[in-house]
């Protein structure tokens, strides 16, 4: 709304060019107005004496005085709520003066109405309270001024009616005129707040987002909480890399880190393309399912779709990770299909997991996995036998399950 050079000359003299360009566009703007007011009344007091009237140059003066002595304490001290309130009950006693030293509301051109600048610009510059207080002391001036004249009857000055018209319009469009700008500068600023609470607001969605699945993120906004959810039939991956741990002593942090960040990137793109909602991560072990939180009668499918192209992902940088680090970076990958319970538990660092027996058996499938596999269940084969190209490899015993056969993925049989 201000010219940028007129904030930059006030916010380097007055030592406020570290705040923000909101609070130096309301600080150049209060400044601003003294400098106005005070020119407004000295030209006002010329105008009168220009035409026979008694030059009552003490009310300049004493406004330009106590404005600079203000100013002044404002550059030393700092303190800007002191500042805002001093030049406050000033703005509103100048104009109130000048009307009574001219003769009142009709011979004084209304010039009173200036004042009204005083609440106006507080609504701006401080707090409802504040703004309410210069509001009830900007009345109470009108208020003065009217018992005064009523009880003085001052005799009419000498100023020509076509002079006192044009009065009347220059104090109405000169407080219309700053009225209006602290308004647009008002409504500038609201303007840019709620875009940026706005920009804020999709920030923490998209955050929201990319720690849970959308539907739970919405459940999570609208009711706060989420309730947890059962599901009779779900698809659980784990990946895991072969004797990461004594590699990882290998490394320094910002290495370890680096990698680690790098596989896990990659392998959220092919999860997130699949259609399939990544858990979490341990160390270098990565938990993704399928069917959750929206059931889909393909999503076992669309799990081994996706560890197929992650062990392609991880096989394509075999040599070139070997060259660099001595190490292959050899993936295991476990599957498991069953049921599953679903939730976001705690209050802080929130995150949406899954629970039950068939999260351990999936954990069980990448622990007896080789290198470079994808150890699936029987459970999962049954879902899959004519789509994928497998190999039987025996059977493990599952706690509380009994014994489980284990199936190798080769191939999809689709390509």
């Amino acid at each position: 709304m201000l010219p940028a050079s007129l904030k930059k000359i006030f916010s380097k003299h007055f030592g406020f060019q570290h705040l923000t360009p909101e609070e130096i566009e309301h600080r150049t703007l209060a400044l601003t107005i003294i400098v106005l007011i005070t020119l407004l009344d000295f030209t006002y007091n010329l105008a009168f004496y220009l035409f026979g009237e008694h030059f009552t140059w003490w009310t300049t003066a004493a406004y330009f005085l106590a404005s600079t002595a203000n100013l002044l304490y404002f550059k030393v001290n700092g303190s800007f709520r002191l500042f805002r309130n001093i030049q406050t009950s000033l703005t509103i006693a100048l104009p109130l003066v000048a009307q009574i030293t001219h003769g009142g509301f009709s011979s004084g051109s209304g010039v009173v109405l200036a004042a009204f600048l005083a609440p106006l610009g507080t609504l701006m510059f401080a707090s409802l309270r504040t703004a309410r207080k210069a509001f009830f002391a900007y009345l109470a001036a009108l208020l003065i001024a009217g018992i005064w004249e009523y009880n003085t009857r001052p005799a009419p000055n000498n100023l020509p009616p076509e002079v006192h018209l044009l009065f009347f319009e220059f104090n109405f469009a000169f407080t219309a005129a700053v009225a209006y700008f602290l308004m647009e500068g008002f409504l500038k600023n609201k303007a840019s707040l709620l875009a940026l609470v706005q920009a804020e607001h999709e920030k923490a969605d998209n955050l929201l987002l990319d720690i849970l699945p959308a539907e739970t993120a919405h459940e999570l906004k609208e009711n706060g909480v989420v309730q947890a959810k059962s599901y009779p039939v779900a698809t659980v991956m784990f990946t895991d890399f072969v004797g990461f741990s004594a590699f990882a002593r290998t490394l320094t942090a910002e290495e370890l880190v680096e990698q680690i960040d790098f596989y896990f990137r990659a392998f959220d793109e092919i999860v997130a393309r699949h259609g399939l909602e990544k858990i979490k991560t341990i160390g270098d072990s990565y938990m993704c399912a399928g069917g959750i939180p929206v059931p889909t009668p393909d999503h076992v499918c669309k799990v081994l779709a996706a560890a197929l192209e992650i062990r392609r992902f991880t096989a394509s940088q075999r040599e070139k990770k070997l060259a660099q680090f001595g190490y292959p970076f050899d993936l295991r990958i476990g599957i498991h299909t069953g049921p599953v319970v679903t939730g976001v538990v705690g209050s802080s660092k929130i995150a949406y997991d899954i629970w039950g027996e068939t999260v351990n058996i999936a954990a069980r499938m990448e622990q007896l996995c080789e290198p470079d596999r994808i150890n699936i269940s029987e459970a999962t084969y049954a879902h899959i036998k004519n789509d994928f190209e497998c190999i039987y490899r025996g059977r493990f015993e599952a706690k509380h399950v009994g014994e489980i056969e284990m199936y190798f993925v080769i191939n999809s049989l689709r390509q």
